[in-house]
């Protein structure tokens, strides 16, 4: 009867005490028939280290977001037809818990003799009552779905997709495909597939995607969506063609939908992720293959063979620019270097239309950037800027996640042969290279001692 899903909700205030709830029972999927009923049991608990909690239990309308997660519908708002949230009482619906005790409520569903065919949902939703007083907590919540099947009753598995849309084109950024699909049947299902194909105005295939089988269930009046993001190669502008087609696990088609969309300036896909390995008695170059995109290594730039790879990564990833700065449209990873360089890297980007739309067409204010994961910051970097090639050119001795950024000014970083050093008008290092130059500091004062003795 139970399955395995648990849904916790943390519901924050502020920086205060936990109260952790924890619930034995995950999910309710029995069968009933019309006029019949049926019980279940919840157990209901804190750990030995939690605080006394007051526990409130409710019975709620099933509802679920675009990303197909069950969400707790307000009774005022529950008006979803297959609704079973009338039909469920409980003989509880506040519980005084201590730590380490735990107390069991029961849920009895009686299923109306004129129910129609198909499935009736609801969602148990238990949840920390905040403690008196005017101090904040962090309280947590459980949901407890529970799917009905009335049994000997016709179920009909039936969907319809409302749109296909497409994201904005962004050179350098991956094409985001988005498929929102209703279920307009009357019965649940789950591991659904969405094959999305894009094909040019001569009907040439240019891309397929599938994704991975939706892993929730859909319930019936529910709309989610799936994003998927298709191996598009450059597109020049013209018309183009999505086709999405939602089947069940069995192949059973549910709905397709074509749409068309246009392409009004050329775009460029993310780079394709390549490696090379840098020795220290040569120099060495890693070129993305389109060729936006290039790091240059100096003969004596690493200490020992070091593989380093220049990877894709997508603009809604990055972390926010901050102090007057912004992202550009560019951005990229380059991985394999746990330390610094010893010798700076050439770092060369081509920038974009997109990149320059973002400094409003003023190509000087485009720099190159990376985040430091330690200091929680980007470090915006002095950055030649050649309108002629459309390149931005930097030094650097570290790698990290990198974009093109619109700064009026630096922040910082090894830009050049040598480290800069603070001024009065000049950022101090990056904590991040600060923390590894005093790791090599002190690896090197214990060698020496070594040999002293």
């Amino acid at each position: 009867m139970n399955g395995l899903l648990i849904l916790m909700v943390s519901i924050l205030f502020c920086c205060a005490p936990v109260s952790a709830i924890v619930g034995t029972t995950t999910r309710y999927t029995g069968s009933i028939a019309p006029g019949g009923s049926d019980t279940f049991s919840m157990g209901i608990g804190l750990g030995p280290n939690e605080n006394p909690s007051d526990i409130s239990v409710s019975v709620m309308g099933f509802g679920q977001a675009p990303d197909s997660g069950f969400v707790p519908v307000d009774p005022a708002n529950d008006t979803n037809p297959y609704s079973a949230r009338t039909f469920i009482s409980l003989d509880k619906t506040l519980l005084h818990l201590k730590p380490g005790t735990s107390e069991t409520v029961t849920a009895t569903i009686n299923m109306p003799k004129n129910v129609d065919d198909g499935g009736r949902y609801a969602i148990i939703y238990l949840h920390a009552v905040p403690s008196g007083g005017g101090q904040a907590t962090i309280t947590t919540a459980i949901i407890i779905p529970v799917l009905i099947t009335i049994s000997g009753t016709n179920p009909t598995m039936a969907g319809s997709i409302m749109g296909v849309s497409v994201g904005n084109l962004t050179v350098g950024q991956p094409v985001e495909i988005t498929t929102s699909f209703k279920n307009t049947g009357n019965y649940h299902y789950r591991n659904l597939v969405n094959n999305v194909t894009l094909t040019n105005a001569n009907g040439n295939i240019l891309a397929e995607s599938s994704a991975a089988p939706w892993q929730n269930s859909i319930i019936p009046g529910n709309t989610v969506q799936d994003i998927v993001q298709p191996d598009v190669k450059n597109l020049s502008t013209g018309t183009y063609t999505i086709s999405s087609k939602v089947s069940l696990e069995s192949g059973q088609v549910l709905d397709e939908k074509i749409t068309s969309f246009q392409v009004t300036t050329a775009y460029t896909p993310p780079p394709k992720e390549t490696s090379i390995t840098v020795h220290p008695g040569s120099p060495a170059m890693l070129v993305s293959p389109d060729g936006r995109y290039s790091v240059i290594f100096p003969q004596g730039a690493v200490l020992d063979d070091v593989a380093v790879t220049l990877k894709p990564y997508s603009r809604a990833d990055l972390q926010p620019a901050t102090g007057g700065a912004a992202l550009g449209a560019s951005s990229f990873e380059i991985t394999g270097l746990s330390g610094l360089l010893n010798k700076n890297a050439t770092v060369r980007v081509l920038y974009s239309a997109d990149d320059l739309a973002a400094a409003q067409g003023d190509a000087s204010l485009l720099k190159l950037g990376y985040w430091d994961p330690l200091q929680e910051a980007w470090v915006i970097l002095p950055t030649q800027v050649s309108t002629q090639d459309t390149s931005l050119t930097t030094t650097t001795n570290y790698l990290s996640v990198w974009a093109v950024m619109v700064s009026s000014s630096t922040t910082g970083g090894a830009a050049s042969g040598a480290a800069p050093t603070a001024t009065a008008t000049q950022s101090p290092l990056p904590v991040s290279v600060i923390f590894v130059a005093l790791i090599v500091i002190t690896i090197l004062l214990h060698d020496s001692a070594g040999k002293r003795k």
